[in-house]
């Protein structure tokens, strides 16, 4: 028997490899086994095999709940970068769809109100390229997914990606035109917070300064309670509550540049706060340099670059630059 021989002979099967892989993703053989509609015993069964076979623990079993050993842990990295490798591989096969398609993941409030609307300026560029759009509010991971791109609104610290920073953003506070239509300019911080407010949820405590309090502490007006209002679970939810007239939001400039533009939502006070958070485009590295990506992140920087221009707009405050010290006296 040859070298090669023997190496493969050593060599788990690749389904018992993918059934840890799944296990080790959740950290649960129950949701494992639903993963892969088996029972959860059997995936038990096929993991202590696993271990017997290679004479390692690969979890440990807690009570209640599982984690990987270092040698699990190290297991499960390669062996998932293996089946993406061997997945890419498969999708490979045919080249020409393989190379027409660019799979793209975003949060569904990024998609829906900033993505979506300007695609068809990419795809006037670009009609070689296949767009899917995953709008998931959860990060995916980009390599077991087998997603080539992903705009993320974030901190900027993601490991094993190459990372391309689009843009900065700010929040500011929005409502319908006719909420306010009676009562004159607003003026203070007083009179705006008279009207109902309205939150994203998603964004309290999530570090992105998205939210009421965090404004009210950029602007120096701590003091001032924001706990009162309805609450939505989506930024886009948020600027349909707003456009209905249901109360004043608080929202980032890049997802509502059209609908201020179009007179759909004003700006009752004209005092931003920038975001802790900015927009960044991840790849996973072997997939930086593919013709598909580099003319999606050409053409990105490019939107990201009109959209920081379009939010510069009379009626909205612009994206860069702070309140002046005249702005925060008048709202005080």
């Amino acid at each position: 028997m040859s070298e090669y021989e023997n190496e493969m002979a050593r060599l788990p099967s690749l389904d018992t490899l993918r059934v840890f892989s799944v296990a080790a993703r959740h950290l649960s053989f129950t949701k494992a086994a639903d993963e892969l509609h088996l029972t959860q015993s059997a995936i038990s069964h096929r993991v202590r095999a696993l271990e017997e076979e290679l004479g390692i623990i690969l979890f440990n079993r807690l009570t209640r709940r599982l984690t990987l050993t270092p040698a699990g842990q190290a297991l499960a990295q390669r062996v998932e970068r293996a089946v993406a490798d061997i997945a890419r591989a498969i999708d490979g096969l045919d080249e020409d769809s393989e190379e027409r398609r660019l799979t793209v993941t975003t949060l569904p409030s990024v998609a829906s109100r900033w993505l979506i609307p300007r695609l068809p300026r990419f795809q006037a560029l670009h009609p070689e390229i296949e767009l899917q759009v995953i709008a998931d509010p959860t990060p995916l991971d980009l390599r077991s997914a087998r997603i080539d791109v992903a705009i993320r609104f974030g901190a900027g610290a993601y490991p094993g990606c190459a990372v391309t920073m689009l843009m900065p953003d700010r929040v500011f506070p929005v409502c319908a035109p006719h909420l306010i239509a009676h009562r004159g300019r607003t003026r203070t911080i007083d009179q705006m917070f008279d009207l109902p407010l309205l939150h994203d949820s998603s964004t309290e405590g999530d570090g992105s300064g998205s939210d009421w309090r965090s404004w009210l502490d950029h602007i120096g007006r701590s003091e001032v309670s924001c706990a009162g209002g309805q609450r939505f679970s989506d930024a886009r939810l948020l600027i349909d509550a707003a456009a209905l007239g249901l109360g004043v939001a608080l929202v980032r400039a890049s997802l509502v540049t059209d609908l201020l533009a179009d007179g759909t939502l004003v700006c009752p006070l004209r005092l931003s706060a920038p975001t802790a958070f900015a927009y960044y485009l991840l790849a996973v590295p072997e997939a930086e340099t593919l013709p598909k990506v580099t003319a999606f992140r050409a053409w990105l920087k490019d939107e990201a670059a009109a959209t920081a221009a379009a939010a510069d707009l009379p009626d909205a405050p612009a994206l860069t630059g702070e309140p002046s010290a005249e702005q925060v006296r008048s709202a005080a």
